[in-house]
């Protein structure tokens, strides 16, 4: 699984069980991600939030993280590399004042990993920070790994 090049921080990620997903049908799951935009602005407005624009920057971000989670099978903050949310937007070449990640894994749909982003303390603050302008967002889909899915959101604002 790891190697002595995966430079995560120890204790900094988690893996599934072997098989704890295998009764789950991935076999629709894809990302839209205009519609993943508009459920989050829906969601930012009821809160009396403004809307976010997707960003190419952002979502290249995000593709690069839930590629790299794919790749080591485990759910983490931290890349293989070491890297942090901050770290991987500012290699986009993003200029962040503000930047969040969500991330997920083994979720069959959008509309899943958004209900546990909402119902989770952290990642429902990074869902509503109010200072943000900016959305990207990935799924990477890999049936061979035992999570299945990696979907990734990062939010931002530029300088």
């Amino acid at each position: 699984m790891a190697s002595l090049d995966d430079k995560a921080p120890r204790g900094s990620y988690d893996t599934a069980p072997k098989g704890s997903l295998a009764d789950r049908d991935f076999s629709s799951t894809l990302l839209n991600a205009e519609l993943a935009r508009e459920q989050i602005n829906g969601y930012r407005k009821l809160k009396g939030l403004k809307p976010l624009q997707l960003n190419a920057a952002l979502t290249a971000a995000a593709k690069a993280h839930s590629r790299d989670l794919a790749k080591w099978d485990r759910i983490s903050h931290f890349g293989s590399d070491g890297s942090n949310p901050w770290d991987r937007v500012k290699r986009t070449g993003y200029n962040a004042k503000l930047a969040a990640e969500n991330v997920g894994t083994g979720q069959v749909s959008f509309e899943e990993v958004l209900k546990g982003w909402k119902d989770s303390p952290g990642h429902n603050k990074n869902l509503l920070l109010s200072d943000a302008d900016h959305m990207g967002i990935a799924l990477v889909h890999e049936p061979k790994s035992e999570f299945k899915t990696f979907w990734t959101l990062v939010v931002g604002s530029s300088l």
